[in-house]
């Protein structure tokens, strides 16, 4: 039997668990957390049963691939797989966008757009945002990572979003069957094959890898190794000149390594940036005064002559604090992704066997009893000083902690930064009735998305 989430734990944060001959730790104690995830020894992902469902597609097979460990891309590789593509993922990604300047450009020119198109189709009608927010997140992906940009109405901007939405709904990484999908040995799958349903949501990684495989066949067809244009280019230049054979870049092995990486990044950038928007979207239609004070912050430095930009960040205190408290309660990611260690730690005196899949409780982590009594009430000022300046604290760590924190995080801040700002300055954010609020009840999958729920889009 394995033992869920509970909210007080033993002497060492821990919550020891053991199933079917695996076993799963679930961390609650930030400090425990802090450790374990910044240790050498605790950066793999463990047992294989999600990642081979990632790659074993046929897709893979269509091309004579051998699919192996070799090839996870970065959310679920480890060892040598992992420390290569990480690090040159994160390398490429600075050199082509991931860096303030640039990626603030390149996000402002889409707030711009979006901002049009809500002009054009949206303005003073009920609008369920969710999905339109997917539509401006993504083409900021494809723009770095494939150097083109689509028309909202694209067939395959829209058939992306609908496989991606597919999959985040398909899946369920906080529950319990959840976990069990995660800890389960592989043999499970292979005689129950419909466990789970894990059947459901890989049927949208094949469409969507078939589309970044198009993207990949495109780039290589008008290489110029002199001019890389974007993260393909550079990454399939790196491919081209990798001669070792155990090299995660060598040949079939990186262009796997390639495709599994956009996947990658697609598959997390997107539905994790839009979810927190529409959660954003529905703290304002609750929080009107907190909205007004924005709004009023907004107004004060920036004006309504241009858009706030990323740089404007240190001198809208209260706005970020907003945008914190957003990110603390909308809780988007509650038992983030597990890791696993590579040899026994001790750990406040229990000893952790190796091979042991550990799971942090960032719902513990970011709306625990550290925060205090009213820790489950939306709040901005608690992230403010007494002299309105913006406090850091270190168990605010909406993006996990460690070595495997999520590499596109600087992205996702100058993009939630961006869009929040950009909507909230042109629109008051209205409830479509107002004596019906949307409540904080959420859906679960592989993300945590408020309920559908729809508002008004007041030009200001």
């Amino acid at each position: 039997m394995i033992h869920f989430y509970k909210r007080k734990y033993g002497n060492n944060g821990l919550l020891y668990t053991h199933a079917v001959g695996v076993d799963h730790l679930l961390v609650g104690d930030f400090k425990v957390i802090q450790y374990l995830f910044n240790h050498p020894d605790v950066t793999n992902r463990g047992h294989t049963n999600v990642q081979q469902n990632m790659i074993h597609t046929k897709l893979g097979y269509d091309r004579g691939w051998n699919l192996d460990t070799q090839s996870f891309g970065i959310i679920l590789s480890q060892g040598q797989t992992w420390t290569q593509q990480r690090k040159m993922t994160i390398k490429v990604l600075h050199e082509f966008g991931f860096n303030h300047s640039t990626t603030g450009e390149v996000v402002t020119r889409e707030v711009d757009r979006f901002l049009q198109h809500l002009q054009q189709n949206y303005e003073n009608k009920p609008v369920d945002m969710k999905e339109k927010f997917n539509l401006p997140v993504l083409n900021v992906l494809w723009s770095f990572t494939a150097g083109t940009q689509h028309d909202y109405d694209n067939p395959k901007l829209q058939e992306i979003i609908h496989l991606i939405s597919l999959k985040f709904k398909s899946s369920d990484s906080g529950t319990a069957s959840g976990l069990l999908h995660m800890s389960l040995p592989n043999w499970i799958f292979k005689l129950f094959p419909k466990f789970l349903n894990r059947h459901v949501g890989g049927k949208a990684y094949v469409p969507i890898k078939n589309l970044l495989l198009e993207a990949i066949d495109e780039h290589e067809q008008t290489l110029d190794e002199e001019n890389p244009g974007d993260f393909i280019d550079q990454m399939l230049i790196e491919i081209a000149r990798t001669t070792d054979p155990e090299s995660r870049f060598y040949k079939e092995t990186g262009k796997q390594n390639l495709l599994n990486t956009l996947f990658d990044l697609f598959l997390a950038g997107a539905e994790t940036t839009a979810t927190t928007l529409t959660w954003a979207l529905l703290y304002m239609v609750r929080e009107t005064q907190v909205q007004k004070k924005v709004q009023e912050e907004l107004d004060r430095v920036i004006g309504s002559d241009r858009l706030p930009l990323y740089t404007d960040r240190a001198n809208l205190p209260y706005t970020e604090a907003v945008l914190m408290e957003i990110q603390r309660c909308a809780n988007i990611a509650p038992l983030a992704l597990a890791h696993c260690n590579s040899r026994p730690i001790n750990v406040n005196g229990m000893v952790i066997p190796a091979n042991t899949m550990m799971s942090p409780i960032l719902l513990e982590v970011l709306k625990g009893d550290h925060w205090g009594e009213d820790a489950t009430t939306f709040r901005p000022d608690r992230h403010l000083g007494p002299d309105g300046t913006l406090h850091q604290d270190e168990q605010f760590i909406p993006f996990s902690i460690g070595k495997r924190r999520c590499p596109g995080e600087n992205l996702a801040k100058i993009e939630l930064f961006q869009f929040f700002t950009g909507i909230v300055q042109k629109y008051n954010i209205l409830a479509e009735d107002p004596n019906n609020q949307p409540t904080e009840d959420y859906v679960m999958g592989l993300t945590i998305s408020p309920k559908p729920f729809q508002c008004i889009l007041d030009p200001r």
